[in-house]
């Protein structure tokens, strides 16, 4: 088994098996892009998933990801669809210094790409990037994983299959996955393990280890305040469903005061 340097190296490669048919959030950020207008910032907009069909409604839109390999296929997915205007920035959620400031009226942070934040600092010190370059009144979309006691307790010490694809070669993947939970830290350490068996019948296997740092509710809505924002509302589902006990995620809603 070989430890990816960057695990992202590694997921890009296999990231729109699982991702590209999800499509159950996109309606409701055409919805807010429509409300607030252009321009839309996408921040850790990985392959370009949302993107696309922020574009193709007439947004202009720009993303913004860390990792090298998910911007070259994101750059992909934008050729493919003719898309030459959308522009990419490689940059960490952090330090967003060559984006302009108070230009943006709307940015989005999917897919729990706010967790990804490793500690406190870093979640303080992104928030303030994201004030920075949001117009006054502009909106912050935050999508995440609701840390319920069920679903973390769902994980840990238990490997799971999460697919099986065939890829173009007709090679075939299977994905692993094993979670360790720490409440006291709220990290989520996950370890992917990648098998791929080609047509001639040998197995590569990737493993790649990352770790998300989760937030509840009322801990998110004090990063917020001191960054700057109003929590306008906070959800349980992509249907605008109030936050309960047992919704899977939290959608959030924060203005640039």
């Amino acid at each position: 088994m070989e430890q990816a340097r960057d695990p992202y190296d590694v997921i890009a490669e296999y990231y729109d098996l699982e991702f590209d048919a999800f499509t159950e959030d996109v309606d409701l950020y055409l919805a807010f892009a429509q409300r607030t207008g252009s321009p839309v910032l996408e921040l850790g907009c990985g392959t370009g998933r949302l993107l696309v069909p922020l574009a193709r409604a007439g947004f202009e839109v720009e993303g913004v990801d860390r990792s090298e390999a998910m911007l070259a296929r994101a750059a992909e997915r934008l050729a493919r669809h003719a898309l030459s205007r959308v522009r990419l920035h490689q940059a960490d959620l952090t330090d967003l210094a060559e984006l302009p400031e108070r230009h943006y009226s709307l940015a989005i942070l999917a897919v729990n790409g706010f967790l990804h934040l490793p500690d406190r600092p870093a979640q303080q010190a992104a928030l303030a990037q994201i004030h920075r370059v949001l117009r006054p009144g502009g909106l912050l979309l935050l999508d995440l994983l609701h840390p319920t006691p069920a679903q973390l307790e769902g994980w840990e010490g238990r490997l799971l299959h999460d697919g099986t694809w065939t890829l173009p070669d007709s090679s075939q993947l299977d994905r692993f996955s094993a979670r360790r939970v720490s409440p006291a830290e709220q990290t989520i350490e996950t370890t992917l393990f990648y098998d791929r068996r080609r047509p001639d019948g040998t197995l590569a296997r990737n493993t790649v280890t990352y770790t998300l740092r989760y937030v509840h509710r009322f801990e998110l809505e004090l990063l917020l305040e001191v960054a700057g924002f109003r929590v306008e509302a906070i959800y349980g589902s992509y249907q605008l469903d109030p936050l309960e006990d047992e919704s899977p995620l939290m959608f959030v809603v924060a203005q640039r005061a």
